[in-house]
Order: C-alpha cells, then sequence, then structure tokens
C-alpha cells in the first residue's frame, strides 16, 4: 500500500474521530466533559504514581559491571552518518581512545552522502584492520535503515550504536562486554550526557531532561525489571539478539525503542550500566523541534503498531502483565504530553465556574483528589533536577528552573502535537538532527594510564551472584528511604494546599 493512501486513510479516520468528539461536546456537553475530565484525571493519577515508584528505584546506583571482562569478544560499532563534517574524530575517538584490544575493535561507517563516502573510505585505508566502509547508494533514506545495512558487514560477537557527534569515556567497551558477557544481558544502555551544555538555554535544560531521563528513570526502569528502552546512541548488544528479532523496522523513526519492544517481547534483559557517553544537544528551537517531533513520531508510530497486538494472551502470558504496561505507558508518552494543554484548559474553565464566571458545567463535580495531577508535574522536575545532581550537571538549579517550565508545558506539547500531525498526514521522513561538532570544545583527552589495559590480568571467575551485589554503594546517590520520604512530604504539602483553595475559594480573591 503506497504511503500516499496511507496518509489519506489516517486522514478520513482522524477526521471522523474529531468530529465525533465534537458532535458530542456539543450534543452532550456537560456529561462529555466529565467524562473527560474525569478520564485524564484517573490517567495522570496512574501516570504519576508509576513515576514516582521509577523515581524512587532510579535514584539508587546504576549497575557497575566488573571489569575487565572474563573474555573479550570482538566489538563493532555501527557509526551511521550522512553530511557530517565531525565524523574523522569520532572514528579517531573509537579506534584510540578505547581501552580495548585494538584487534578487537570494528568500526563500521555508513555514509548515504559523498563527504561521508570519501572520509570513511580515507579512515578505512588508515585503519584497515579496524575501520570499514559502506557507501549506500540506493537506500531508504532512515537511520534504521542505515543500520540494517551495516549490521551485514559487521563481524564481531557484539554490536554498537554510536552517533557522530558522541564521545564516549574509554572503559564504555568493557563495561558493556562485561555486562553482556559475565552477567547475563542481552542489551545494554550507556548513560547519555551532553557536552555542550552551555551553548543556550535550550541546552541547558536538554542536560537536566537527559540526567533525569537516563540516571533516574532507565535506571528505575531497568532496577525494576521493566520495559528499558534503547537510546538512539550508546547501546550494545549481542548482534545474534538483534538478528533474532529481526533487526531494526526501516520505518520507524525512533528504532532504537522500537527494537527495544521487539527485544522485551522476546524476554531478553535490558539495563543500564554506569558508563558515559557524551553528545552534542541541539542548540535552537528549531533544531529541537525536528529531533523531539522525530522521537515522539517514533513511538506513535511503535503505539499503533503494537497495541492490538499485546493484548494477546500468548503475550501477556510471556512477559507479564506490569511489564506490558509498562510499555504501553512509555509509548503514550507523546499522548499525555499533549494532554497537559487539555488538562489546563479543563482546570481553567473550573475554576472560571468556581468563581461564577462562566455556566457551571464542570464545578460541584469533582472531589479534592480531581485536582492532584495538576501537581504531580513536581514529579517530573524534580527528577530531571535529582539526575542533574548526581551527574553532576553544571549549570545550577535555579538557573533554569522557569526555562524548564515553558520547556515542559509549552515546546514538549508543541513537538507531540506536530509529530500527531505528521504521523497522520505526512509519509514517513526522516528529520535529522545537524551535528556541528559544538560538543567537542568539552572534550578532554584522558591520561594514557586510564586508556591502557593492562598487560596481563587475572579474569576474576564468574559466579552466580545476585543481581543487587554489582551494584556499588560508592556511586553518588539518594537513599530510597530519603527519596520516599521526599516525595512524601511534597504529596502532602499539594493535598494540604487543594484542600485549603477548595474548602475557601475566596482565599485567592
Amino acid at each position: 500500500m503506497s504511503s500516499r493512501r496511507v496518509s489519506s486513510r489516517r486522514i478520513i479516520v482522524a477526521t471522523i474521530f474529531l468530529s465525533l468528539v465534537l458532535s458530542s461536546l456539543i450534543a452532550f456537553t456537560r456529561q462529555s466533559l466529565v467524562f473527560l475530565a474525569y478520564s485524564i484525571t484517573v490517567f495522570y493519577i496512574t501516570w504519576g504514581i508509576y513515576h514516582i515508584l521509577l523515581t524512587i528505584k532510579g535514584v539508587g546506583p546504576v549497575f557497575r559491571p566488573h571489569t575487565p571482562p572474563s573474555r573479550f569478544p570482538k566489538v563493532s560499532v555501527i557509526v551511521p552518518a550522512m553530511n557530517e563534517p565531525i565524523l574523522p574524530r569520532t572514528i579517531e575517538v573509537l579506534v584510540n581512545h578505547q581501552a580495548y584490544p585494538t584487534g578487537l575493535k570494528e568500526v563500521v561507517i555508513v555514509t548515504d552522502d559523498p563527504l561521508g563516502e570519501r572520509v570513511s573510505l580515507f579512515m578505512q585505508q588508515k585503519y584497515p584492520g579496524n575501520v570499514r566502509a559502506l557507501a549506500r547508494r540506493a537506500f531508504y533514506p532512515t537511520k534504521p535503515s542505515a543500520l540494517n545495512d551495516a549490521l551485514q558487514l559487521c563481524s564481531g560477537e557484539i554490536v554498537g550504536i554510536v552517533d557522530v557527534e558522541d564521545i564516549p569515556d574509554s572503559d564504555v567497551f568493557q563495561k558493556a562486554v562485561s555486562a553482556l558477557v559475565d552477567h547475563g544481558y542481552d542489551a545494554v544502555q550507556a548513560i547519555l550526557r551532553i557536552n555542550n551544555e552551555e551553548d543556550s538555554w535550550i541546552t541547558r535544560v536538554f542536560a537536566y531532561e537527559y540526567a533525569g531521563w537516563f540516571r533516574i528513570w532507565l535506571n528505575g526502569r531497568a532496577r525494576l525489571g521493566l520495559y528499558t528502552p534503547l537510546g538512539g546512541t550508546g547501546n550494545y548488544f549481542w548482534k545474534v539478539a538483534a538478528v533474532q528479532v529481526g533487526g531494526w523496522d526501516s520505518l520507524n523513526v525512533a528504532e532504537d525503542a522500537e527494537l527495544a519492544v521487539r527485544m522485551t517481547l522476546a524476554k531478553m534483559k535490558i539495563g543500564v550500566i554506569d558508563a558515559r557517553h557524551w553528545e552534542e544537544a541541539p542548540v535552537t528551537f528549531k533544531k529541537w523541534l525536528r529531533q523531539r517531533t522525530r522521537w515522539f513520531r517514533g513511538w506513535l508510530q511503535s503505539l499503533w503498531k503494537y497495541t492490538p497486538l499485546l493484548w494477546r494472551p500468548s503475550f501477556v502470558k510471556r512477559i507479564g502483565l506490569i511489564k506490558l504496561l509498562s510499555i504501553l505507558l512509555m509509548l503514550f508518552t507523546p499522548i499525555v504530553v499533549l494532554l497537559n494543554w487539555v488538562s489546563f484548559a479543563l482546570t481553567g474553565l473550573w475554576i472560571l465556574e468556581l468563581y461564577g464566571f462562566t455556566p457551571p458545567l464542570l464545578s460541584g463535580v469533582f472531589p479534592v483528589w480531581a485536582i492532584l495531577p495538576a501537581f504531580f508535574n513536581v514529579v517530573y522536575i524534580s527528577a530531571w533536577l535529582i539526575g542533574g545532581r548526581l551527574e553532576r550537571v553544571k549549570t545550577p538549579w535555579w538557573h533554569v528552573i522557569l526555562p524548564m517550565l515553558f520547556y515542559t508545558y509549552v515546546m514538549i506539547p508543541l513537538a507531540s502535537l506536530r509529530a500527531i500531525y505528521q504521523e497522520i498526514t505526512k509519509p514517513v521522513i526522516w528529520e535529522k538532527t545537524e551535528h556541528p561538532g559544538r560538543g567537542v570544545v568539552g572534550f578532554v583527552a584522558e591520561t594514557e594510564a586510564k586508556q591502557q589495559i593492562p598487560a596481563t590480568y587475572q579474569p576474576y571467575e564468574s559466579q552466580e551472584l545476585e543481581l543487587d551485589e554489582y551494584y556499588t554503594s560508592s556511586q553518588k546517590t539518594i537513599s530510597e528511604g530519603a527519596a520516599i520520604a521526599l516525595w512524601s512530604f511534597i504529596l502532602a504539602l499539594d493535598l494540604l494546599f487543594i484542600w485549603i483553595l477548595l474548602s475557601n475559594p475566596n482565599i485567592l480573591s
């Protein structure tokens, strides 16, 4: 079926849906608003409690695999590149700045442009034993399509994905290999950090968002054994695992999360490791919007694709209801953030009714707890701030708290709306993020002592130990008890404020 026919069908379905919603609001205004408000309220409370649990668990230590690993399998790293002037730097970092045996490192460069082709072929001649170049002529212009082509060239047992702007810490290969070889993981995700944090207010907020996402929420998912989406870079997995689940979906523009869904359905073990990839955040709003739209659209693609399948009894029995729900809650994110605007509108209508400015449609209906989701937003902001503290983000939190609110309540829902519009009306397109290499200024070469591998070492003997024994207490963390106390205090203040507001509406007049 052509993409034009698919878009036409989606436009028709969306038009019918919106017509039914508008008809219900006109014919049954009060009943429709009450149903909408209660539905959003119940969903937001579920969403908020889920993220509180993720945050409480995520503040704990990140899994730190023992190094060196018991054996050194060959590692093939795929670097997809298109119009990337900083490609030579990335190859040099991977070949020369990873503490891993030189003969067991392979960098596969897959390019779709003449510049990348020339650079990758030159680097292949410079490092004939480590670099392989793949120049695509006839291709589908998406990153997952390039990854599928490059996977065929990978000769290593373990495959990693590294974006061109990335600078991995020197011990990433060893930690990833150790997690896969010695600890039974099928795939692991390194924590992504922002290297050009000081470029703009967007990059400063982005640094906190990444810290909250990777250090807190992904870590929380992994520690709870829930669905843990992979990032677009910094993930490492057994090649046979990727082949087993069919590689990447060439039409999905958030190929990382979609691959993790299929790995989860195949009962593969995905974790987060205490290793860092440093990458470059979009500096301007336009570049940020294109990137975030692509992520949200990919999640929506996975939502439409897997929702009809996940409720089959065979899938529920295979992975369990809790893990299934964790997949859906993740993929629903674009819709949830867009519902913020709907909930704000309903809250505004409720307040206007409360003070007699509009006819009664919602007032007098809701219990005290109905406004609670509005205060769950503190959970998300706090997770970013806690993640920033644990990851030692340089910008003080009080410098970004106001931009963070604009970022959360205006920019992110706008990206979600744009993603929904594209998914309904446009064929699959890849809105590429430009990487001028601004993050290079923050890169400091590590000392030779840290880069080297001991000439001789005694690999530890693998033992069947509980996973918690591999978590180190030496990392900078917040105790789970303190996190529980913090959230309890915040929610108590929220409930007190709500009770005061509802019991005496004139307090604000």
